[in-house]
């Protein structure tokens, strides 16, 4: 019963289904697929982010949809810029989609410029990248209408359908980011984005009919302090592509407690996702993360509770993510405030 639901609901959604680049619900947790702007602007110097995401395995496989992200950035010259400075970093992700294995391997250096408005408290940020993507299909695991005989899919059947199997181009972004601190107990971060700037065209048929629309991106986050050991964090996360027909909202808080004094912190989630395909808006999902930051390092697990019409083949299962965050400091003026980095 599970597959013809599951059948009727694709085949529903697809005449209005559209692209849409990769997404984490940690978005705070991997800067720099998230915004260019925030290139180098880290509690010290320097920053590794790892990402994993999981997607729809209760209803195609546990592998159909994964996200893998790794970026590193680092600050330069805030001791020479007298606290405003320069961000430079490398970002690289590969998403692989459905049982064809569409996969998407982007590589992207990443630079930015901090300037600072009020030693240190205050940074107005620019930043942009640019990069190579290589999108390929495995077409040997598809299965083609062609290739249905009298008692069904019979692989020695020619398919027709022969294209190649990878396409490469070149993609640019940008952005710009706000962030500002006020004293120990507040501080705001928000900031917008720009992806695919060049709206570059990609087929595996040598056509180029088919262009990669433009990403828009707004986001927000405040950071309240309650108290000596309690800190919430509200969040809003706004992303467009596809000429205003693909939509999607995060809007949320989380509760992070202090541990330690200067050493730990956890924190606990809530988030609610809508997505707005054509002509439809639905409720997604129900984001339920935890988090915790030990010295330099930072974890977030996070899962997403399906609540679409897919909901009734995916039982409400959605998509399962993590996220690893180190930052490092380097030899700097002991003068020099630390940025404050609020979570998402």
């Amino acid at each position: 019963m599970k597959r013809y639901l599951l059948a009727g609901l694709l085949a529903f959604t697809t005449t209005f289904i559209c692209a849409q680049d990769i997404h984490f619900s940690q978005y705070g947790q991997s800067p720099l697929t998230l915004n260019p702007a925030l290139t180098g602007l880290t509690p010290c110097t320097y920053r590794f982010a790892l990402n994993y995401r999981n997607q729809w395995a209760s209803v195609v496989g546990p592998s159909s949809f994964q996200t893998y992200s790794g970026s590193f950035d680092i600050g330069l010259f805030r001791e020479k810029f007298k606290e405003s400075m320069l961000g430079v970093g490398l970002m690289m992700y590969n998403d692989i989609s459905g049982d064809g294995s569409l996969s998407n391997l982007t590589a992207m250096g990443s630079l930015a410029y901090h300037q600072s408005l009020d030693g240190g408290n205050h940074y107005i940020s620019l930043g942009g990248q640019a990069g190579l993507v290589q999108k390929r299909l495995d077409y040997t695991k598809l299965v083609f209408e062609s290739q249905i005989g009298p008692t069904g899919y019979d692989p020695t059947i020619l398919s027709g359908e022969y294209g190649d199997d990878n396409e490469s181009y070149l993609d640019y972004n940008a952005g710009f980011n706000w962030r500002s601190r006020f004293g120990d107990k507040f501080a705001v971060q928000f900031g917008a984005a720009y992806f695919h700037l060049s709206e570059p065209t990609e087929s595996f048929y040598n056509s180029n009919i088919n262009r990669l629309n433009a990403r828009y991106v707004g986001y927000g986050s405040l950071k309240f302090g309650l108290g000596k050991k309690t800190v919430l964090i509200p969040s809003i996360l706004y992303m467009q592509q596809t000429e205003g027909s693909n939509v999607q909202m995060n809007s949320g808080i989380d509760v992070g407690v202090q541990l330690e004094k200067g050493v730990s912190m956890a924190y606990i989630g809530a988030h609610y996702r809508t997505a707005k395909i054509k002509y439809f808006d639905a409720a997604d999902a129900i984001i339920a993360n935890i988090g915790f930051d030990y010295n330099n390092i930072n974890f977030g697990l996070s899962y997403d509770i399906n609540i679409s019409d897919l909901s009734v083949v995916s039982n409400y299962r959605g998509g399962i993510e993590l996220s690893l965050v180190y930052w490092g400091c380097l030899d700097v003026d002991p003068r020099i405030k630390p940025i404050d980095c609020p979570r998402f």
